[in-house]
């Protein structure tokens, strides 16, 4: 090996757009990349911002192994699609969409939710692997669920605070923020690289294709695999509420509601973990501006395209935290009642035993994270959302309030 070459886990040569669609090509066989390659907007905005970092060989290496992944997992969808065009005449009907900001009670609620046998919901492995499509057979079996939690073991080493902010299991329900990393269009890049300048480009634009992607992983997934109405989750809906709608006209949407001046610092320790995990050393008030800027432009943008638009509107039922912590089966209730859909008594048992016994919900309360900790100012945080706090402010009450 010359010095020209890179050694095994590093690279010296900058990362750019045309090396990675090749190197992807030469890894999978395929060149096809669809008609639609909007997804190249975002990838050249996340290669832009991880060079302006002036990356270490190693993190480099990470960063291209990972894109390179991701794109050749994008050009074998898009093989499947040409050889079995049933893939995308598939329909997607009533999704029901948890769409609240981070640290809502975002999880728990989706984890009820999910107990519903009625409906589907993405693996968490099934949104970072969606390629080859998972089979109704094997979903508790297939080999991807053991590559995803042998990474999760790995982050859990570096960072082990993580266990009592998130709950980590490949089988869990996954979020659609990992369905957008296939666009390049996600808040992940930032949570585990801390990319900035990307961060501010995703804060700044509407993307293009953004839930054209985000459809046609669902198509993958249900091709093969479970039926049933799609439940979804993502706080990063808030971000274009109106592509939402415009891809999934009858979705059903669930904003979540919590004081934000507590959210913010809780999603900051939980980024700033997931940062640390990935080896990286980011300073806590350089964490907690960039979730401060971020969420201040998804919640106002959320707000404003329900304000503007009475689709959005009559589409969402507003839900406050403390509801699901006082009485998670009447919460629950109060969603399927809304949306005229049927809630079993089954359900709720499954509801009381999952919040009495499963190791997930036992995290309930254990995070421990304050404002302050992380450089962020609750009264400039209640100034800036004067209007969230204005109408939302009765949802944001803590669970001990009356």
């Amino acid at each position: 090996m010359t010095n020209s070459e890179p050694m095994p886990g590093t690279l010296a040569e900058p990362l750019t757009l045309d090396t990675l669609l090749r190197a992807a090509e030469k890894s999978t066989g395929l060149d096809n990349w669809g008609e639609d390659q909007t997804f190249q907007i975002g990838l050249e905005q996340l290669v832009k911002a991880v060079e302006a970092m002036d990356p270490s060989p190693e993190f480099r290496a990470n960063v291209h192994n990972s894109l390179v992944q991701t794109l050749g997992l994008r050009l074998h969808m898009v093989d499947d699609a040409v050889k079995n065009p049933e893939i995308t005449r598939a329909r997607i009907e009533k999704p029901l969409i948890i769409v609240g900001l981070p640290r809502t009670g975002t999880t728990i609620l989706y984890d009820l939710l999910s107990l519903d046998p009625a409906l589907r919901w993405p693996r968490e492995w099934e949104t970072f692997i969606p390629w080859p499509a998972p089979e109704a057979a094997t979903m508790d079996t297939d080999p991807r669920i053991e590559v995803i939690n042998s990474q999760y073991r790995a982050m859990l080493e570096k960072a082990p605070e993580l266990e009592t902010i998130q709950r980590f299991d490949a089988t869990r329900p996954g979020e659609c923020n990992h369905i957008f990393t296939h666009h390049f269009s996600s808040t992940n890049f930032s949570a585990e690289w801390s990319v900035p300048t990307y961060q501010e480009w995703y804060n700044r634009n509407r993307i293009p294709g953004h839930y054209a992607t985000h459809k046609r992983v669902l198509q993958q997934l249900q091709w093969k695999g479970p039926r049933g109405d799609w439940l979804l989750k993502s706080p990063e809906h808030l971000f274009d509420l109106e592509g939402l709608l415009d891809t999934y006209p009858d979705a059903q949407l669930v904003w979540t509601h919590r004081d934000p001046a507590l959210t913010l610092s809780s999603i900051s320790s939980m980024i700033h973990a997931l940062i640390k995990a990935q080896g990286l050393s980011v300073p806590k008030e350089n964490v907690g501006a960039m979730m401060w800027n971020t969420w201040q432009v998804g919640m106002g943008r959320g707000t404003r395209s329900r304000n503007d638009d009475p689709r959005i509107e009559n589409a969402i039922l507003d839900l406050a935290h403390r509801d699901v912590v006082r009485d998670p089966v009447a919460a629950v209730r109060k969603i399927y009642d809304h949306f005229g859909r049927e809630f079993s008594e089954e359900h709720a048992r499954l509801i009381d035993d999952f919040i009495h016994n499963n190791p997930a919900a036992s995290r309930i309360g254990k995070h421990k994270h304050s404002p302050e900790e992380y450089g962020l100012d609750v009264g400039e945080i209640r100034e800036k959302l004067a209007g969230y706090y204005d109408r939302f402010g009765d949802f944001c009450k803590r669970p001990n309030e009356p």
